[in-house]
């Protein structure tokens, strides 16, 4: 009777160490399932977010988030000299400068590239609306998508501030360029305008519009 007793409970113990086995494969299958759902999960997580976030860089940069942050009281355009006289053909330089006139630190778009106006470009803050003898003037060039900006391409003013910068109203951006062939007069109307903010890299600059400065030009031969 001890014998078979002895081989019963081999037996038993044989069998309750199968079963410990399978439960622990059943476990571990289980916990790699879970692995891979959660990696899955993760994944598209990290996909929705970079999605977000590049939707947000298209409508900043491309379209405009479409909010005016103070642009029109806080930051005023002035251009030097407000009539000069050129050849056809010859640069048609200016100083353009943004002054902070508010009480605080503002940060501004530094993309400086005069834009046609007709473009809408809301990389490019400097807009010109240039005509002769009252009709508008002719461009050759194509609006164009530019990479979207960096950290490094916004600028700050501190309150009173001054900002220079010396362009060429003849050109625009990528070898674009007005055509001032034509001997007359010409007004170029200048203002800077942009709606974007920047936030994706932490600039938060300001939006909307400043006044507009006319630039009188007579291209004599």
């Amino acid at each position: 009777m001890q014998h078979r007793n002895s081989g019963v409970k081999k037996e038993e113990g044989h069998e309750s160490h199968s079963v410990r086995g399978l439960r622990a494969y059943a476990l571990i299958l289980a916990a790699l399932i879970a692995a891979g759902i959660g990696g899955v999960w993760t994944g598209n997580r990290l996909a929705d977010r970079r999605a977000a976030l590049d939707e947000e860089i298209r409508m900043d940069e491309y379209v405009g988030l479409g909010a005016r942050t103070g642009l029109a009281t806080d930051v005023a355009l002035l251009a030097d000299p407000l009539s000069l006289t050129v050849r056809p053909g010859e640069q048609i330089r200016v100083n353009l400068t943004l002054v902070n006139r508010s009480s605080r630190m503002v940060k501004l778009n530094g993309w400086f590239v005069p834009a046609p106006a007709d473009f809408e470009s809301n990389q490019l803050p400097f807009k010109v609306a240039a005509t002769r003898d009252g009709r508008r003037v002719g461009y050759s060039g194509n609006a164009v998508l530019l990479p979207p900006h960096t950290k490094k391409d916004f600028f700050a003013l501190r309150p009173g501030e001054r900002k220079v910068i010396s362009v060429d109203l003849s050109r625009g951006p990528n070898n674009g360029r007005w055509d001032t062939s034509t001997p007359g007069d010409y007004t170029f109307e200048v203002w800077y305008e942009t709606y974007l903010t920047g936030r994706y890299v932490g600039a938060n600059a300001l939006t909307g519009m400043t006044n507009h400065v006319i630039v009188k030009v007579t291209i004599r031969e």
